[in-house]
């Protein structure tokens, strides 16, 4: 394979730094609002070009347990959606390096998503319109933010971005994913509140480690219930150097601790490494 015939795009995981559930609106759907961001050194990669067919290659470290779940779908979603939008015909290759653990809250197939229409959009040299954003939330309630890839505040149905304030930080996480695998959609239909009120603080370190601390992910209750591992990974978990509590990302199942220090996150990892030797994890980290 010639590399350097595709256009390359990176789709970034994602991790919710707060998320809370306001109110279930008329249409089934949930108003939320969540503090968004990226995680620039996990990430999938797609490599893209012309075809004379659709075609998607899966590769990667993540790619047998996509294949064991039934393959892509959001991709091709994704160029369906586009195709139809613009009301051309679109026929690409798509070799997709899969990273991002599935069903972990990180929005892996949210950004591949996001990824790919970003591409599509340079490959046919084609305009946003006024109504994209709407489009992209009827593919999926992250691949709005997943497509500009800034930390966002997110609120709405996902469909309403604001982007933060860069505040020059620089956090290190350790991420943590159960053996499970959390389905956004079955979280959603098994919660039932309580509700939480939206964010109502100026965006700054201070303001946002102590909404971490001070307020659980509104869907951790119901992810725990659903999914006892989430639970006791939580419950096992101690306080040593973090400077939040260990919290859920979207619904789940990736638990996330911030530090101010790359050594605080080693000493940490070395001493939960008995409880977190058979789990996914991942020493990364965030600019806020």
């Amino acid at each position: 394979m010639n590399a350097s015939s595709y256009l390359k795009e990176v789709a970034c995981a994602k991790i919710n730094l707060n998320f809370k559930v306001l109110k279930k609106l008329p249409s089934n759907y949930h108003s939320i609002d969540s503090f968004v961001a990226f995680l620039p050194q996990l990430h999938d990669t797609l490599l893209i070009k012309k075809n004379s067919k659709n075609k998607i290659i899966i590769k990667g470290t993540q790619s047998e347990e996509l294949m064991r779940l039934g393959g892509d779908t959001l991709i091709t979603k994704s160029i369906n959606k586009i195709s139809a939008y613009y009301k051309i015909k679109i026929n690409l290759e798509v070799v997709l390096n899969k990273n991002i653990p599935l069903g972990a809250g990180l929005g892996g197939g949210s950004a591949n998503a996001a990824a790919i229409i970003r591409a599509i959009l340079k490959i046919y040299n084609l305009k946003k319109k006024k109504d994209f954003i709407v489009l992209l939330n009827e593919i999926g309630s992250d691949v709005p933010v997943c497509f500009f890839s800034k930390n966002s505040q997110v609120t709405g149905v996902g469909d309403i971005i604001k982007p933060l304030d860069y505040l020059k930080k620089k956090l290190w996480v350790l991420l943590i994913k159960p053996n499970v695998l959390s389905e956004t959609k079955n979280i959603f239909n098994h919660f039932k509140g309580p509700y939480s009120k939206k964010s109502n603080f100026i965006f700054n370190f201070d303001n946002i480690i102590y909404d971490i601390n001070t307020y659980q992910n509104s869907l951790e209750k119901t992810a725990c219930r659903l999914e006892k591992k989430i639970k006791e990974l939580l419950d096992s978990l101690p306080s040593r150097n973090n400077i939040t509590k260990p919290r859920i990302t979207g619904s789940g199942s990736t638990v996330f601790l911030l530090f101010e220090k790359q050594e605080d996150l080693v000493q940490y990892k070395n001493a939960t490494r008995l409880i977190i030797k058979n789990y996914w994890n991942l020493s990364t980290y965030i600019f806020l």
